[in-house]
């Protein structure tokens, strides 16, 4: 199966290049590939990519000046009048800005400070705290894949950094999330020898489990008619731990908190939405409730 899934890749027609980099439009087969494939031989430079105001403050966090960005935008916001409007308007320009050849949005260029500076991560972590919580940045900037640092910070290419990916699903940021390939990091994560992915195939089980754990969904089809749990099957001999990460499934649920993803209330003494029909199940939202109806559908009874 694997090696027609790949002679079906390699004989999807492509499109220039220039025009996959300059549209946001889904792409399916070999086109997604291309641009894939770009965009990992295309890194941001901080010292190169990193040359507007905010930008610099983010080049002297990767220098050790953690608190650069944070009193970057402070300082904007007290000039701005320091009201609710004026960090509304910080925000939005935070959110906007975009670094690099790929168009990395804010959480993003984060990421690979996680990595190039393992000693900080208290600090790197604080300042997406401070972003996330405080400055109240959106979480679902993407790329020009379409991908967002969650996605990246889940997949394990090239980084895998679970504490910073529970930061931003905490405050939001959905495991689900498609790119313009039309797929989850499940995808990334499961595509072990597809992709040459990690020498160490446990970082790939490890986040399989993480991934799966918060609700990723395992059943979605990609435009190709691929799911996750497709790739994994393919793996199954080479990779045994990734399937027995879909067997264990997500584990049990604490009551009242969301049935697929686990997340909980936002406020004590809040409920989420029942399943209409049932009653038994709660969801976060549309999302987790959609992916875990392939599953609800068979025990789901009216009352």
């Amino acid at each position: 199966m694997a090696a027609e899934y790949l002679q079906m890749l390699q004989n999807t027609p492509t499109r220039p290049l220039e025009d996959l980099q300059n549209t946001d439009d889904q792409l399916a087969g070999a086109n997604g590939l291309v641009l894939k494939g770009w965009a990992y031989k295309s890194p941001t430079v901080p010292t190169r990519d990193f040359t507007d105001p905010f930008g610099q403050t983010l080049l002297a966090a990767y220098r050790g000046s953690f608190d650069a960005p944070k009193n970057y935008a402070e300082t904007m916001i007290a000039g701005l009048g320091g009201t609710d409007e004026a960090r509304a308007t910080v925000r939005k320009d935070v959110y906007k800005k975009r670094w690099g050849p790929t168009r990395q949005p804010i959480y993003a260029v984060l990421l690979p400070a996680l990595h190039m500076l393992p000693g900080k991560q208290a600090e790197l972590l604080g300042l997406t705290r401070y972003l996330a919580h405080e400055l109240q940045v959106p979480v679902d900037g993407k790329d020009v894949l379409g991908c967002t640092a969650l996605y990246w910070s889940i997949s394990t290419k090239p980084y895998a950094q679970p504490a910073f990916a529970q930061l931003l699903f905490d405050v939001g940021a959905s495991v689900n999330a498609k790119n313009r390939l039309g797929t989850t990091a499940g995808f990334e994560i499961a595509q072990v020898d597809i992709e040459g992915g990690s020498a160490d195939t446990t970082v790939n089980v490890r986040m399989m489990q993480w991934y799966v754990r918060h609700g990723g969904d395992v059943e979605g089809k990609d435009p190709d008619g691929i799911s996750v749990r497709a790739l994994v099957q393919m793996l199954e001999g080479k990779v045994p731990g990734l399937a027995m990460v879909l067997r264990q499934g997500r584990g049990e649920r604490e009551s009242g908190d969301c049935t697929n993803c686990g997340r909980k209330p936002p406020v004590e003494g809040a409920r989420f939405a029942a399943c209409a029909k049932c009653k038994g199940v709660r969801y976060c939202g549309q999302e987790c409730q959609k992916v875990d109806w392939k599953a609800h559908k068979r025990v789901c009874v009216a009352v």
